[in-house]
């Protein structure tokens, strides 16, 4: 058994690009939701870059100067009493607490800010139990020398990512020695002044992450990228054996039609297909059987046409052998009977007998002749019935000398029938012409009633309905019950002695259409 045809592996492998196409589709759909958030959470480095810039814009114009107060920094968006992990802010940078509680044990979670002086000593912290006002922890950058850019590192023992900002702070005082009352103490006593009366850098602001540390509530694109290849990978198989068992039926009735189609391609016309369902198969599956049909009653239609033109072949070949043998010697008998006759003295013994002689060679001639118009072939096909019928009466009245009346009406009949009209008239008139001497015959063919009725009446010397009558006519009465049978019809025979005879038929005008 064949597990794979070329159609169910093309149909299986279709199921199979649909449904990846249809699952890559539905994650592009959703990653198209997700990655804006994906680039900004994997861009850590650059949003510790916005947030150190604006802490550094923030400073450099708040007007810190010189003072042995404490330092005021705009650092903090809140305050927590614990670290909390990384947050977004809405300016595309980090959001800086000021966490109020103990130092963590190990690494921090939070983000951190402090504003470094050139030594490296804290002057602002966002975490001051993690890194105190005044002290001088150690970072992974020189104060000294470096006051922007962003970079990885050891800070304190924790590896982080952190972005470096410049402050540039002009001396400005309230006049009395003390800053703006606009600004936010944070932190303890700066032990140190900033700001420069040159206006130079006088600090740096220090914010850092921890190294690989994403922002929190922002989802993160690696796992979801290897869920969707795993589900891909699942529904892959399940396409495949999905389309397998969709398509198998499908399948089975391709096959069964490729299997019929080569029964009817060798010529073996008895084989249907099954029709189930109403789908496009369906459809095929009735053409096939109407294909079928159509095609075997051609077949069987071309037989019977092929039958009847050997039989025709047959009918002109007998008629012509009958014409150029037995009617010429008939005819040559009969003028020997003749002359012979006239030869005889008056009162001659043998006068009766060759009277009989020529009056039966004349009487064998004469039913010769009708043997030979029943035999002729008539070519309906090119002429019709109407011209078919009237060149046989012609035919009677021109070469035996009888008076044929033909009376025919209007005709809607099959091809079939119509042929079978045609011979039962034939073989009424030569039955007529040879069995009963007629000088007049009446033909009438006419429909009525779904059907074809053929007349034929002669006013010849009848015979006794019986079995005689049956030896007499012989083949011509069974030929045309047999003819008139297989259209369905019916054939009528009635005749007494010296009144004639009429043969009367009717024939479905619809059978073989």
């Amino acid at each position: 058994m064949r597990l794979f045809t070329g159609l169910q592996a093309k149909m299986t492998a279709s199921y199979v690009l649909v449904t990846a196409a249809a699952v890559v589709i539905v994650e592009a759909v959703v990653l198209g939701f997700l990655v804006p958030n994906a680039v900004s959470s994997n861009d850590m480095e650059n949003r510790v870059q916005a947030t150190a810039a604006g802490l550094a814009a923030k400073l450099s114009g708040s007007g810190v100067g010189t003072t042995d107060e404490a330092v005021v920094l705009p650092l903090a968006a809140k305050r927590s009493s614990a670290p909390r992990a990384v947050q977004a802010d809405d300016a595309g940078g980090v959001e800086i607490d000021m966490v109020d509680g103990p130092a963590p044990a190990g690494p921090t979670t939070a983000a951190v800010a402090l504003v470094v002086s050139p030594k490296g000593e804290v002057l602002g912290s966002s975490y001051p139990s993690l890194y105190p006002v005044g002290s001088t922890p150690r970072l992974p950058f020189d104060p000294a020398t470096r006051f922007k850019g962003s970079g990885t590192g050891n800070a304190n023992g924790a590896a982080v990512l952190y972005a470096l900002g410049p402050v540039s702070v002009l001396p400005q005082t309230n006049g009395k020695g003390k800053q703006s009352p606009s600004s936010v103490s944070v932190g303890s006593p700066s032990p140190s002044p900033i700001g420069g009366a040159d206006g130079g850098v006088a600090a740096t602001v220090y914010v850092q992450v921890p190294e690989g540390a994403t922002v929190a509530g922002v989802r993160d694109l690696g796992p979801s990228l290897k869920t969707a290849t795993l589900v891909l990978v699942l529904l892959l198989p399940v396409g495949a054996a999905f389309g397998y068992l969709s398509t198998r039926r499908t399948v089975r009735r391709v096959r069964t039609l490729e299997d019929l189609t080569t029964h009817i391609a060798t010529g073996d016309l008895d084989h249907r297909a099954n029709v189930s369902g109403s789908d496009e198969l369906t459809g095929l599956e009735t053409g096939f059987n109407t294909m079928a049909e159509r095609l075997s009653d051609s077949i069987d239609a071309e037989r019977q046409l092929s039958g009847a033109a050997a039989r025709a072949a047959e009918r002109t070949r007998i008629a012509r052998e009958l014409h150029d043998s037995v009617s010429q010697d008939l005819f040559s008998l009969g003028l020997l009977a003749g002359g012979l006759r006239k030869a005889l003295p008056d009162g001659s013994p043998l006068q009766p007998e060759v009277a009989a002689m020529e009056s039966t060679s004349k009487r064998a001639i004469r039913e010769m002749q009708a043997l030979l118009l029943e035999l002729r072939p008539i070519p309906m096909e090119d002429v019709g019935l109407s011209a078919a019928l009237t060149e046989l009466c012609n035919a009677y009245r021109t070469r035996l000398g009888v008076d044929v009346s033909l009376e025919l009406g209007d005709l809607h009949a099959s091809p079939a029938v119509e042929h079978g009209v045609l011979r039962v008239a034939q073989e009424s008139l030569a039955n007529a012409v040879k069995h009963g001497d007629p000088s007049r015959i009446s033909l009438s063919v006419a429909q009525q009633d779904g059907l074809v009725r053929v007349r034929v009446v002669d006013d010849g010397c009848g015979f006794e309905d019986g079995p005689d009558a049956v030896r007499t006519l012989g083949l011509g009465l069974a030929s045309m019950r047999e003819r008139v049978g297989e259209l369905g019809g019916e054939l009528v025979v009635e005749s007494r002695p010296g009144a004639g005879t009429t043969v009367s038929a009717s024939v479905p005008a619809g059978v073989g259409s």
